[in-house]
């Protein structure tokens, strides 16, 4: 089952262009830039300046993601994991959730996607806007292999460029640890590699062969990426560590440089 799941992708992927800049992809005709920030529409597997609470602006990659924090502490946001259990809340959230691949995949056939997403061996991790469900991805744990792929990871229109697909990506890194997962791994094109290398992900595959081989098809024409998922590190409070971690080299440099002295004019100005 799982050797067969990443190459239906492929032939697809490569004909829809999708992959949108910095935040997310948009359906068809803009569908090239789907494939950075939040690379929402993403399908792998084959190939204004307003401040926020931190402190950046909204404009930044880390002032979205500042801002969609505060979404979430402020009860806005929410996110869960589903997967086709039978259960009437679950399956409304994947139906759901499988209409945002379809709208945002328009070139993925919808059979396939349903497949997928209610396949009781797949998971969803769903995304719930003020209770509606906003997006989401989907992906194909391998437990006893310890990594999982990702299938699907979209967002509706109306929230692309917001930042929701890294926090999205960053609640499943910190999720599927639990699980025992230690990497994700997906095949990207070309218009996928810059989005997947923004989420963390690498082209230098570190899992042992042994782990992953006949678990994945080995795709020609896609890139096989990793990213690996380290137990030190909190995925959900990224942007805190960010700010920290800015606030320090800042200070650092204020040490060292006087840059940040404003001094009067020469007395001939005044």
């Amino acid at each position: 089952r799982g050797g067969g799941l990443l190459a239906p992708f492929a032939a697809a992927l490569m004909n829809v262009k999708r992959e949108r800049d910095e935040d997310a992809p948009e359906a068809d005709p803009d569908s090239k830039r789907a494939a950075t920030d939040d690379a929402l529409a993403l399908q792998n597997g084959g190939p204004a300046a307003l401040a926020t609470p931190g402190g950046a602006p909204k404009t930044t990659p880390l002032g979205r993601q500042q801002a969609v924090l505060e979404m979430e502490r402020n009860g806005d946001l929410a996110f869960d994991i589903v997967t086709n259990d039978g259960e009437d809340g679950s399956l409304v959230d994947l139906v759901a959730l499988k209409n945002i691949f379809a709208k945002q995949l328009p070139k993925m056939p919808k059979e396939y996607i349903v497949r997928l997403v209610l396949d009781r061996n797949h998971y969803s991790l769903v995304c719930r806007y003020e209770g509606q469900v906003v997006g989401g991805i989907c992906y194909r744990p391998h437990f006893t292999q310890g990594f999982a792929e990702i299938a699907f990871c979209a967002v509706t229109a109306a929230r692309q460029v917001k930042g929701f697909g890294t926090r999205m990506m960053n609640q499943l890194k910190q999720a599927v640890k639990a699980d025992g997962i230690e990497c994700f791994l997906t095949y990207a094109d070309n218009y996928a590699i810059g989005y997947f290398k923004k989420q963390g992900f690498q082209r230098q595959v570190t899992l042992k062969r042994e782990r992953w081989v006949g678990f994945i098809k080995d795709y020609d024409g896609g890139t096989l990426m990793e990213c690996p998922i380290s137990l030190e590190v909190d995925y959900t409070h990224i942007p805190q560590m960010i700010e920290q971690q800015r606030t320090a080299v800042l200070e650092r440099v204020r040490k060292l440089s006087q840059s940040h002295i404003i001094h009067p004019p020469l007395s001939e100005t005044r």
